[in-house]
C-alpha cells in the first residue's frame, strides 16, 4: 500500500494564476505568477503530506466527449487570459524536469484521467489524495473498507496557494449535505455555470441535498413531483431535461483508456535542468525550497543545485539513566507537549549534549531546575514556546543571557520567504540529518514518567538534532552576515516575547460580554429591518438566499459577478447604497455580526482563568520581519469604526498603572532617509513637513 497524490494540473494552475499578482515577471517581461504559484503549491503538498508517489493530470486542447454529448458544453466561458496561456507550457516544463509523471488523453478532461488513476489506486489498496479546486472530484471520495481497498480523499484548494480542506466521506457529507456516491446527481440539480450546465431555478445546495436525500436519486425525485411545493414542482418539471442532461455530463469517467496507476513512479529529477529553468524564471528562493522538498520527501540527492544533499546521517542517541548535567556549559533542549506547542500541558523535555541525551518528565522538572539554570547556553527549537511552558514549572529562563541558537529563528533569518521551519526540514537542509529515519527505541528499563519509549526517543533524537544544527546554522548566519542581526535583535526579542505571553494583557470580561450582547441585539434589529425591506424572512448569512432576494426579487444589479452569480461582498453592496432600503440595514447587520463573532466571541473565548489574554507573538511568520500575533490576533483589534474602537476599551492595565501606546512615525521612510542620506527626505523629516506632500511636490 502506498500514499499516492494526484494533482489536477489545470485546476491548480488557474487557482495559482488568480491568487498571485499578474505583475510578477522576469526582467525580460515573462509573466510567471501562475508558474510560481503552481510550484509553490507543489512544494506545499510535498512538505505537508510527503506522498510515496505523485502524478499530474492536464486537460488537452481538443474537445472532450462531453462536447459531442452537449454541443454548448462550456460555451460562454471566458477566454483563457493570454498571460496565463503563455505559462501553461512553462508549467509542463517544470513538471517534466522534476520527473513527475504527467497524464493527458485526447477526448477526456483532466478530471476523468484523475478519476481513473484514483480509482485504480484505491482498488490496489493505496491511500489516494486528489488535489484540485474542482468540486466535481467530490464524487470520487471513499473511505477505506478494510478489505484491502484503499481510500480516496480530496484536498480541495479553497484559495491561494496554501489554503486547503481535506475531505473524506464524512467531510463531503458535512460540506454538501450528501454522500459522495450521490454527489453527481445532487450537482446535476444544482448545475455548474462554469461548464454551462444550468441548474434548476430556485434549487440551491440545501434544496438539492434535501431532495436527493429524501427521494434517493433523480428518478425518485421526478417520480414524486406531486409531493413538492407548487413552485418547486413546476421548476423541476420544466427543467427535467436539463437536469437529466447534466446527470450524463457530471459523472467522471473512471476507465479512461491507456491510463494506468503503475505509470506513477518515484521521481528522478534532472537537477541541472531544473536549476537552470528556475534560474531563468528568477525563482531564487523557491529553487532551493522545491528541491529541498524533493529531498525531504523522496531522499533524492539534489547535488548542490541550490538545495541540500539528501539527508543520510542517522543520529545515534544514548538516553542516560540518571540526570547529571554537571560540567556542561551548553545543552540542547526540546519540549514535548500534549497539544499545541507552548499552549498546552508539557509532557516533559529532552536534553542533548553530543550523543548523550536525557528525558525529564514534566512532574520532575522542578527537581532539576537548579542544574538547568546553571548552564551557560541553552539551544532550542522554538525557544519562546519552551520558555512559556517552563515558567509553569518554576523554571524562569526568560531573564539572563542563556539563549543560544534558536534553530527555528535562525532558519527564518536564513530564508525568510519559507513557509515553515520544521525541525526535520532544517536538519536535512543544514546538517544532512534524516529525522524521519525510524530508529528503534533504546533498550533498557528507563523511567519515562508514563510516556512511551517511542515518543521519548523521538524527543531525544530531536534534541540531538538541535545540538547538531548549532554549528552549521551559526556558520550559515556568519556567511550571510546575519549573526549580528540574530544576536542583537532576534535573540533578545525571544525573551521579551516569552515574558509578554506569560504576563498577558488584562481584559474586562464583563465589559466584553455586555458589548457582545449589545452587538447581538444591534445585529438582530438590523436583521429584522432587512426582512421588512425584503418582504419575507430568510437567512441573511446565506449567500444564495441573499442573492435571490437582491438580484431576482428586488432586481438590483452589481458590476461584479462570481461563478455562481452576482457578488454580495461588501464592496458590491456599498455601490448599491441608496438604490433600495434593504442595503443600509444589510450593511449594518454584517458589520455588527462580524464584530460580535470575530472579536466579541473570539476574545471572550481567549480569556484565561487569571482574567488575562495570553496571545502568541510570532517572529517567523511575516516575511518583512514584523511580528504577527494569533490566539487571538491582537494586531487586528478594530479601530476604524466607533463600534470597533469599543473593543479596545476592554483591554485594561493592572491597578496603579496605565497603558502606553507608542508608535513609530513613518519608520520605514526614516530608515530609508538615514541609509540613503537623501536630502529631500531628510529635509522633510527635520523640518516637520508632511513627507508625502513634500514627495508629491517634487514628483509632480
Amino acid at each position: 500500500m502506498a500514499s499516492v497524490m494526484i494533482l489536477d494540473g489545470n485546476s491548480l494552475l488557474y487557482r495559482a494564476f488568480f491568487a498571485l499578482p499578474a505583475d510578477m515577471a522576469t526582467a525580460s517581461g515573462q509573466v510567471t505568477n501562475a508558474v510560481f504559484g503552481f510550484t509553490s503549491m507543489l512544494q506545499y503538498m510535498l512538505n505537508e503530506h510527503k506522498p510515496d508517489l505523485l502524478g499530474v493530470t492536464f486537460d488537452r486542447p481538443e474537445p472532450s466527449f462531453r462536447h459531442d454529448m452537449i454541443p454548448d458544453y462550456k460555451a460562454g466561458r471566458a477566454e483563457t487570459p493570454d498571460i496565463l496561456r503563455q505559462q501553461m507550457s512553462i508549467v509542463r516544463q517544470v513538471v517534466e524536469v522534476l520527473d513527475l509523471p504527467m497524464f493527458e488523453v485526447i477526448g477526456y478532461e483532466a478530471d476523468d484521467v484523475l478519476a481513473t488513476l484514483a480509482t485504480q489506486g484505491a482498488a490496489r489498496g493505496d491511500d489516494v489524495i486528489v488535489v484540485t479546486g474542482d468540486r466535481d472530484s467530490y464524487q470520487l471520495v471513499q473511505d477505506s473498507t478494510g478489505d484491502g481497498t484503499g481510500s480516496i480523499r480530496v484536498l480541495y484548494n479553497k484559495r491561494g496557494v496554501s489554503d486547503y480542506a481535506l475531505y473524506d466521506e464524512a467531510g463531503i457529507q458535512e460540506r454538501t449535505g450528501v454522500h459522495p456516491t450521490i454527489y453527481a446527481q445532487y450537482a446535476a440539480m444544482r448545475g455548474d455555470t462554469s461548464d454551462n450546465l444550468p441548474g434548476v431555478p430556485g434549487v440551491g445546495e440545501k434544496t438539492a441535498a434535501k431532495l436527493i436525500n429524501e427521494y434517493g436519486d433523480l428518478d425518485g425525485i421526478f417520480a414524486n413531483l406531486d409531493k413538492l411545493t407548487p413552485k418547486l414542482r413546476e421548476n423541476m418539471h420544466t427543467y427535467e431535461a436539463q437536469v437529466r442532461q447534466n446527470a450524463t455530463a457530471t459523472p467522471l469517467v473512471r476507465d479512461v483508456p491507456d491510463v494506468t496507476i503503475e505509470a506513477i513512479h518515484p521521481p528522478n529529477p534532472d537537477i541541472a535542468k531544473a536549476t537552470d529553468l528556475f534560474k531563468s524564471l528568477e525563482f531564487r528562493a523557491l529553487t532551493g525550497r522545491i528541491l529541498d522538498s524533493f529531498t525531504a520527501t523522496w531522499g533524492i540527492s539534489t547535488g548542490g543545485g541550490g538545495a541540500v544533499p539528501a539527508p543520510t546521517e542517522r543520529l545515534t542517541v544514548t538516553l542516560q539513566e540518571t540526570f547529571d548535567l554537571a560540567g556542561l556549559d551548553e545543552i540542547a533542549i526540546v519540549g514535548k507537549w500534549h497539544g499545541p506547542e507552548g499552549r498546552s500541558a508539557l509532557e516533559g523535555v529532552a536534553l542533548a549534549h553530543g550523543e548523550k541525551s536525557w528525558w525529564v518528565p514534566a512532574d520532575k522538572l522542578g527537581t532539576v531546575a537548579a542544574q538547568l539554570t546553571s548552564i551557560g547556553k541553552i539551544h532550542a527549537h522554538k525557544t519562546k514556546e519552551l520558555l512559556r511552558s517552563l515558567s509553569d514549572h518554576g523554571i524562569d529562563l526568560v531573564f539572563g543571557d542563556k539563549i543560544g541558537i534558536d534553530t527555528a529563528i535562525a532558519g527564518y533569518l536564513l530564508d525568510p520567504a519559507d513557509t515553515t521551519y520544521a525541525l526535520e526540514e532544517l536538519a536535512a537542509r543544514y546538517a544532512g540529518i534524516d529525522l524521519r529515519a525510524d530508529d528503534a527505541p533504546p533498550a533498557g528499563e528507563l523511567d519515562f514518567g508514563g510516556t512511551g519509549e517511542d515518543s521519548v526517543h523521538v524527543s531525544a533524537r530531536n534534541a540531538a538534532a538541535v545540538w547538531a544544527l548549532v554549528e552549521p546554522m551559526r556558520k550559515a548566519m556568519d556567511a550571510r552576515s546575519l549573526t549580528a542581526l540574530y544576536e542583537q535583535i532576534e535573540r533578545p526579542l525571544i525573551a521579551v516575547l516569552a515574558r509578554m505571553e506569560i504576563v498577558g494583557v488584562g481584559v474586562d470580561s464583563l465589559y466584553l460580554k455586555e458589548l457582545s450582547q449589545e452587538l447581538a441585539a444591534e445585529a438582530s434589529k438590523a436583521e429584522s429591518e432587512v426582512h421588512d425591506a425584503a418582504g419575507e424572512v430568510f437567512v441573511v448569512n446565506s449567500v444564495p438566499q441573499l442573492r435571490r432576494i437582491l438580484f431576482e426579487k428586488l432586481g438590483l444589479k452589481t458590476d461584479k459577478k462570481t461563478k455562481t452569480g452576482y457578488s454580495t461582498d461588501a464592496q458590491s453592496l456599498e455601490k448599491l447604497r441608496g438604490e433600495h432600503p434593504i442595503i443600509e440595514p444589510l450593511l449594518r447587520y454584517r458589520e455588527m455580526e462580524k464584530l460580535r463573532s470575530t472579536y466579541g466571541e473570539s476574545l471572550i473565548a481567549e480569556v484565561a482563568i487569571d482574567g488575562r489574554i495570553h496571545a502568541s507573538f510570532n517572529q517567523t511568520v511575516a516575511r518583512t520581519g514584523r511580528l504577527s500575533s494569533d490566539q487571538p490576533n491582537l494586531h487586528n483589534i478594530p479601530v476604524r469604526s466607533e463600534e470597533g474602537r469599543r473593543f479596545r476599551r476592554a483591554f485594561i492595565p493592572r491597578e496603579g498603572t496605565q497603558l502606553l501606546v507608542a508608535d513609530y512615525n513613518q519608520i520605514e521612510l526614516r530608515v530609508i532617509a538615514h541609509l540613503a542620506q537623501d536630502p529631500g527626505l531628510m529635509s522633510a523629516f527635520t523640518s516637520g513637513a508632511d513627507v508625502h506632500t513634500e514627495t508629491a511636490k517634487r514628483v509632480f
